[in-house]
């Protein structure tokens, strides 16, 4: 009996070993057929970083992160040329001191250590801090090859990158009165990043101020020709100083810009010019043109076509003031002074007419002096062009305490019909002429509602004979 009991034992768990068995091999083939291999997944942000081997160790700048495409542009810092990584959700991206960081808090300009497969998927990278910088770099000089600051020489390779606002530049574009900031390994320059670029100053028609003096910021030129200046952008008072004529203006130089001044506005255009007669009663009296005396006695005079100061004057009669316009070839101007009461006061007086009787060239109808109204009334017959009063100048320096030069005038020309003020003192709107006043002082301009203050410095050696100024409201 025991021996059948036994028997059937081990019948029993024979049976159960083979039962368990089968299940087990039942459900392994359902998991997973034997002999199959597992493919390497793509790169879509689910496969583990560490499962990618790195076949490439480089020093890189990143251009551009797409989160949606989960790739990243890169320049090859080491190598050369530009890089596309794909990266996954797992990717292990870090900060300088060795945090993990997200993909989307990297930035143009970044410089990475990247180790990445020969498939382009992101292994590893790092924030790099190997690299030495230099921030606010305004003295410097560059060439083809190399970048000098502070007294030590760099290389410049053919990897080196430029870059200004985001978009890459040659390096031959990096000029030395740009602003930058430097990275480097050693001696050699990685990346150059432009701060403040560089626009230029053109001056044109400059045929009447060959051989003046060019100022503007620190830098002083000698002109000569039609020259362009290349200048970090920013504001500039320009200034145009020859022997007879200066010129000045207020210029905003835009990155990769050119601002072209046009010296034909502040008298340098070739010059049309007119013969001009002046007939003036009394014989004696003293003609002053343009500040200078004129021996005008049965000749004719040239003078330059546009508006021309006229002074006459006589002992015992009322000194004549006032501009005259020329626009034509010939022209012949009669002025009769008035004699000076006992009350009389030294002013804008006599009368002057313009005729073309008396050389028999101008025939043409004459025409206002400045279209003011504010012409002197005409002798007998008078039937043309009048010389205008002297009322746009402004005698405000000796008024206002200046310092001031009697010899010359400044003329602020722009903007037209604004208020002027000069350290608060109203000099009514634009156009307007006032003394060469010396030193340092606000021009305050008010138009259609809006103010601007522009203050200038003004002295002998930067600015000889009349000063031209043209400012803008904007």
């Amino acid at each position: 009996m025991k021996s059948e009991k036994r028997v059937l034992f081990l019948l029993a768990a024979s049976a159960a070993v083979i039962l368990l068995v089968t299940v087990l091999t039942l459900f392994s083939e359902k998991e997973e057929p034997a002999g199959t291999k597992r493919p390497l997944p793509k790169p879509t942000g689910t496969t583990p970083a560490e499962e990618i081997t790195a076949e490439h160790n480089r020093l890189m700048m990143v251009k551009s992160v797409d989160t949606e495409e989960s790739t990243i542009v890169l320049y090859d810092l080491e190598a050369g040329g530009e890089v596309t990584l794909s990266y996954g959700v797992a990717a292990d991206i870090r900060s300088k001191y060795g945090s993990l960081t997200y993909a989307a808090s990297l930035q143009f300009g970044d410089i990475v250590r990247t180790e990445y497969d020969g498939e382009g998927r992101l292994v590893r990278m790092q924030l790099s801090s190997e690299h030495w910088e230099l921030h606010g770099v305004d003295e410097f000089s560059v060439t083809d090859s190399m970048l000098t600051v502070n007294g030590s020489n760099y290389k410049l390779t053919e990897n080196t990158v430029a870059y200004c606002e985001g978009e890459k530049i040659a390096t031959g574009e990096v000029r030395e009165m740009d602003r930058v900031e430097l990275c480097g390994i050693g001696t050699e320059i990685v990346t150059i990043h432009v701060v403040k670029g560089h626009g230029s100053i053109k001056l044109v028609n400059c045929s009447e101020f060959q051989g003046a003096k060019v100022t503007f910021g620190e830098e002083s030129h000698t002109l000569d020709g039609e020259p362009s200046y290349l200048v970090r952008e920013g504001k500039y008072a320009v200034s145009v100083t020859g022997e007879k004529k200066a010129a000045a203006a207020e210029v905003t130089v835009a990155r990769n810009e050119q601002v072209v001044i046009d010296l034909h506005e502040y008298g340098g255009a070739p010059a049309k010019t007119a013969e001009v007669r002046f007939k003036i009663s009394p014989f004696s009296t003293v003609l002053k043109i343009d500040g200078e005396q004129a021996d005008y006695y049965e000749k004719d005079l040239i003078l330059e076509y546009g508006e021309h100061k006229i002074e006459a004057e006589l002992g015992g009669y009322i000194t004549y003031k006032g501009y005259l316009t020329i626009s034509r070839p010939y022209h012949t101007f009669q002025i009769d002074l008035q004699e000076r009461t006992v009350s009389g006061e030294e002013s804008s007086g006599g009368s002057v007419e313009n005729s073309g009787t008396e050389t028999g060239k101008d025939t043409d109808p004459g025409q206002s002096g400045d279209g003011s109204g504010n012409g002197a009334a005409g002798t007998e017959g008078g039937d043309g062009e009048t010389v205008t009063e002297d009322r746009r100048y402004v005698p405000i320096g000796e008024a206002g305490g200046y310092e001031y030069d009697k010899e010359f005038r400044t003329f602020l020309l722009e903007p037209a019909g604004a208020v002027v003020l000069i350290d608060g003192i109203s000099l009514g709107t634009a156009p307007v002429e006032f003394e060469k006043i010396l030193g340092t002082y606000t021009i305050t301009l008010r138009k259609n509602g809006k103010e601007k203050e522009y203050t200038v410095t003004v002295d002998k050696e930067s600015f000889e004979g009349d000063v031209y100024w043209k400012f803008s409201m904007n």
